[in-house]
């Protein structure tokens, strides 16, 4: 969604904000997509929409007091359906939002008068994918592992939106139909099981079975159960920790096989940190996605983590900054 023309300055460095139910990330974008500086904050999201709009408003505003040429824009990537009028639909994992108009609400804290472009978060990763220079896939479904699960399908180079702007919502397809309740108040979501929380959580549930896993000595030694720690313990050697990450990368694969059978499309493309767990979780979806599609796509599809892999929400919210948005 874009809230001005597309008469902003190609040349020009743009601001890129990456919205997560954890963090903020935070970055100046050179033209050629390159990250000048980066920084990220807490979002805070338990406080409410005035505290992480405040947030949010304090880290462009530290941006904009380090930079010392003209600034093209502000693009943000933000959980939840967004609308043409740029607002956002009850965001999962931001308690208290419901419908918030986000450019209009955080243009007066800014220190300086700048165009605002606000769109779903895994949108604009995917256009990081799509559009950065050296881009060549135009077909593809891209999906991003954070707090949630989020997901948009690119068509011919383009954001496939659907009716209202909510297409590509992947996290919410269900893998099991009496699963784990998710944030939605759906059951069996993917999300319920790949969103970071989640997966913490069940690992947390199950790790008391085992002992002997790795794990215990890590957390021990003051390090947070997350979907990274547990990678790490399978790269290690741990038994439960590789079985864990291998059932979450079967669970993720029958959900992109669904997906994709549905589209048509032959390339899925994963953002977020544990999307570079390539043994454990990436190879194992692999697997499960080959086993549930249709043979006309089976025979070339093809599964990779993102080019930008975590800084694709900040590069994608940059390009959305400087081309106006899809809408």
């Amino acid at each position: 969604m874009s809230l001005h023309n597309n008469s902003t300055p190609l040349g020009q460095p743009a601001i890129g904000v990456d919205v997560g139910g954890t963090t903020l990330k935070f970055g100046l974008v050179s033209p050629d997509c390159q990250i000048r500086h980066q920084f990220a904050l807490p979002t805070n999201a338990q406080l409410g929409v005035d505290a992480v709009l405040a947030r949010i408003a304090e880290g462009i505003n530290r941006l904009l007091d380090e930079q010392h040429e003209p600034v093209a824009g502000v693009g943000l990537g933000v959980p939840g359906v967004i609308n043409q009028r740029g607002e956002i639909s009850y965001p999962p994992n931001f308690p208290g939002w419901e419908v918030v108009p986000v450019a209009k609400r955080l243009r007066p804290l800014l220190k300086q008068p700048l165009p605002i472009a606000v769109e779903n978060d895994a949108n604009v990763a995917a256009l990081a994918e799509a559009q950065a220079p050296g881009a060549t896939d135009r077909d593809f479904l891209f999906i991003t592992l954070g707090t949630g699960v989020g997901g948009c399908i690119i068509s011919n180079g383009a954001i496939w939106r659907g009716a209202t702007g909510g297409a590509g919502e992947i996290g919410h397809l269900s893998v099991a139909m009496n699963g784990q309740l998710c944030n939605c108040g759906a059951r069996g979501c993917v999300e319920a099981y790949l969103g970071q929380r989640y997966m913490t959580a069940l690992a947390a549930s199950q790790l008391s079975r085992f002992p002997e896993s790795l794990l215990h000595t890590m957390l021990a030694d003051g390090k947070e159960l997350e979907p990274k720690l547990i990678n790490d313990a399978a790269e290690a050697g741990d038994p439960f920790a590789a079985e864990f990450l291998q059932e979450m990368g079967e669970i993720l694969g029958a959900g992109l096989a669904s997906a994709m059978n549905l589209l048509d499309l032959h390339l899925v493309i994963i953002g977020g940190g544990i999307a570079q767990a390539e043994r454990y979780l990436l190879e194992p979806a692999r697997r499960s996605l080959r086993a549930r599609l249709m043979q006309s796509i089976s025979r070339d599809v093809q599964l990779r983590p993102a080019r930008f892999q975590n800084n694709a929400g900040i590069i994608g919210a940059a390009l959305l900054a400087k081309t106006g948005g899809s809408w």
